[in-house]
């Protein structure tokens, strides 16, 4: 069977793209993938399986506008050309028509639950076009939590024997503990402190909930309860620049550092070494950094909304991620806590295997 695969997965590779990477490298060969990427892509999304091949369309990765476009009005030309038997999109796009069944990818709906998440032309656009009539036209919609299942269920009317949860995954291969002494070395060549708190992913307000991650470290350092720094990395989001400037003003603003996009070589040393990950977004449609951060031995704290207790289960802490005291006090007594057994974080991480993952996903491509 060949499966034609619209390939924009956004200017770098997070989560999106670590999601088709790790389902295409560990499918079968059944399947043959056609991967359509940006010529300025290929040389990111790569691929080890020999079934999976990339080819490239003239539009820049950095043009979100021309690939809006591609993936409305071209790619389901691609697809009709190639012959294909199955078209997937992984990402979000609007799906107006199509010549072949088609899979869909929707990791979230982010834009039901956080009313001003994005423009008010943009909420627009995903709430009343996008997200409906693309959901509407799929043939069959994967999600990655049973949080995002009932959301498309509830948001946008769409049968549930539709849908298909196909969890995101961790590669513990990559994403495994290392040593102090490499962490350390890594991190300081940085130029970056080795007793810290983390966040890592998009760094923007209020969706992502930066602020309030600043803010805790802010009122943990002021109570004495804490005394390091605090380290968020990722690209910046959106209204990053509400972020940017109240580090400015804080008076820790020496200790707080913004390292941008970090190399998955950093960002397992920082998981590694950090005193304590905190990931408490105002809404998840599931969450990879929590799953690698346990798969590195970090002590993890989430928030108790969306599908974040789901992602980390018995192994993680929750908290409210609206309420500055109790996200100060799940830090605090995540810190102090002794490490979780190696035995049960194995047990958990097992559900989040990438070839059970990709069997499961090819099911829904094979169907």
């Amino acid at each position: 069977m060949k499966v034609v695969v619209s390939g924009y997965v956004g200017k770098k590779i997070t989560g999106i793209g670590r999601n088709l990477i790790s389902l295409l490298d560990n499918a079968s060969d059944n399947n043959t993938y056609i991967v359509y990427t940006n010529f300025d892509m290929k040389d990111e999304l790569v691929f080890s399986n020999p079934n999976v091949i990339v080819k490239t369309y003239d539009v820049s990765k950095m043009d979100s506008m021309r690939n809006l476009l591609w993936t409305t009005f071209t790619f389901p030309t691609v697809v009709k050309k190639e012959h294909a038997d199955r078209a997937l999109i992984p990402n979000f796009t609007l799906l107006l028509y199509k010549s072949c069944p088609t899979i869909v990818i929707m990791h979230d709906l982010i834009e039901f639950n956080i009313p001003n998440k994005f423009s008010k032309k943009k909420m627009f656009y995903r709430t009343k076009l996008a997200d409906p009539i693309t959901a509407k036209n799929a043939d069959r919609i994967i999600t990655v939590s049973e949080n995002s299942k009932k959301d498309i269920i509830k948001f946008l009317k769409v049968p549930e024997d539709k849908i298909t949860v196909v969890y995101d995954g961790v590669d513990t291969e990559k994403f495994h503990k290392m040593t102090r002494e490499q962490a350390e070395k890594i991190i300081a060549a940085k130029g970056w402190p080795t007793d810290f708190l983390l966040y890592a992913g998009t760094i923007d307000h209020p969706g992502k909930n930066a602020m309030g991650v600043i803010k805790a470290f802010e009122k943990l350092k002021k109570s004495g309860k804490y005394n390091g720094s605090l380290i968020l990395a990722g690209m910046p989001g959106s209204n990053h620049e509400a972020v940017d400037e109240y580090v400015k003003r804080s008076q820790y603003k020496d200790d707080i550092y913004l390292t941008g996009f970090v190399s998955d070589k950093e960002l397992v040393a920082l998981y590694s070494l950090c005193k304590v990950f905190v990931f408490i977004s105002l809404y998840e449609g599931f969450g990879m950094p929590p799953l690698e951060a346990l798969a590195c031995g970090a002590k993890v704290v989430v928030s108790n909304t969306s599908s974040l207790p789901e992602v980390v289960g018995n192994v993680g802490y929750t908290t409210n991620p609206r309420n500055l005291g109790d996200i100060c006090i799940t830090i605090f007594k995540a810190m102090k806590a002794d490490n979780e057994e190696e035995t049960k974080i194995k047990d958990h991480l097992d559900n989040y295997n990438w070839i059970n993952l990709a069997n499961k996903f090819e099911k829904v491509i094979t169907e």
